[in-house]
C-alpha cells in the first residue's frame, strides 16, 4: 500500500520522539521537501496496511537512474510485516538497503534468502553513529585563518564532490547534486573561492562526504567544515550526527576530538 505524498508529514511526525534515529523524523523530512526534477528520479513510500498511523511501518524507495535506495523503519510495528512488504515490492536490479539498525539485520537476511542467495555472501556494511551534544558547540572558536572562508557549497560543486567520493559510480553524480540542492552543506574555501574541504548532510541527516583535498590535509580544515555543519544543523532543532565506517580510524578520531560520542551502529546492504 502506497502512502500518498500529502500524508508523509503525518508519518514523519510519528518519529518525532527520537531525533537521533537516522531512519526517523529527519530522513522523512528530507524527502517531504525533496521534489524530483527529472524523469530519472522518483520517491515512493509504502506501508503494510491502512493502520500505519498506529504503528509507523514504512518503506521508502528513492530511485535514481538505475539504482533503488531503500529506507525502512517502524515505531512499534511488526518486523515480519516489514519483511513481507519488502518482498512484495519485487525490486529489480541494484538496490541498497540504507542505514538499518541492529534489530533489522534478521529482516535483511531473510529478504536476502528469499531472493535465493547464500546467506554467507551477505555483507552488513557497518558504520558507527556519532552524536554531538549541543552543549559542545557553544564554546567553539573557529580558529579560521584570514585567507579562508567557511560557507555553503552549491550544485555547481557537485562534480568536484563526486570526483573525490570513495563510493563514486557512473551514476552517483545526480545523487550528489540532489544532496547539495536539498540539504545543508559546508565548504572551506581559499581566498579565490575554491573549496579545499567539504562536508555534506546525507538523507538520514548525518554528516557525510567529508573530504579534504590531499594538499591541504592536517590543517584542521575537516574539523572546520564539521563544526560549521554542526552549528547549522543544531540551529534547526535537529541533532548533529555522523556515521563513520568501522575501519576509518582517522575520521573516527577527528569526530571524537571535535566532541562527538559514539551512540549506535547502523548498516547498509548491497543487493545487486
Amino acid at each position: 500500500m502506497e502512502v500518498s505524498r500529502d500524508q508523509w508529514p503525518t508519518l514523519r511526525d510519528l518519529f518525532a520522539g527520537d531525533r537521533k534515529n537516522l531512519t526517523g523524523f529527519d530522513l522523512i523530512e528530507y524527502f517531504v521537501k525533496y521534489l524530483p526534477e527529472s524523469s530519472y528520479e522518483s520517491i515512493k513510500i509504502y506501508t503494510t496496511d491502512r493502520e500505519w498511523i498506529s504503528h509507523g511501518n514504512y518503506m521508502l524507495i528513492h530511485t535514481v537512474l538505475s539504482k533503488n535506495f531503500v529506507y525502512l523503519d517502524t515505531v512499534k510495528g511488526s518486523l515480519e510485516d516489514l519483511k513481507c512488504l519488502l518482498c512484495s515490492l519485487s525490486l529489480k536490479g541494484f538496490h541498497l538497503i540504507c542505514g538499518y539498525g541492529e534489530r533489522y539485520k534478521p529482516l535483511v537476511e531473510q529478504y536476502w534468502q528469499s531472493l535465493g542467495r547464500d546467506l554467507g555472501e551477505l555483507e552488513h556494511q557497518g558504520t558507527i553513529v556519532y552524536h554531538l551534544p549541543s552543549s559542545e558547540v557553544q564554546n567553539w572558536n573557529s580558529g579560521l585563518s584570514a585567507s579562508l572562508n567557511v560557507g555553503h557549497l552549491s550544485a555547481k560543486h557537485a562534480s568536484l564532490v563526486d570526483q573525490h567520493w570513495a563510493y563514486r559510480s557512473p551514476d552517483s553524480l545526480p545523487l550528489i547534486r540532489g544532496l547539495l540542492e536539498h540539504n545543508v552543506s559546508a565548504g572551506v574555501f581559499d581566498s579565490q573561492g575554491e573549496p579545499l574541504a567539504w562536508c555534506l548532510r546525507s538523507p538520514h541527516g548525518s554528516l557525510s562526504h567529508l573530504h579534504v583535498l590531499a594538499a591541504h590535509r592536517r590543517q584542521g580544515l575537516g574539523s572546520l567544515a564539521v563544526r560549521f555543519m554542526a552549528k547549522e544543523i543544531i540551529a534547526t532543532g535537529s541533532e548533529a550526527l555522523a556515521t563513520v565506517v568501522f575501519a576509518n580510524e582517522n575520521s573516527r578520531r577527528m569526530f571524537e576530538n571535535v566532541g562527538f560520542k559514539p551512540i549506535n551502529k547502523i548498516y547498509w546492504a548491497v543487493i545487486a
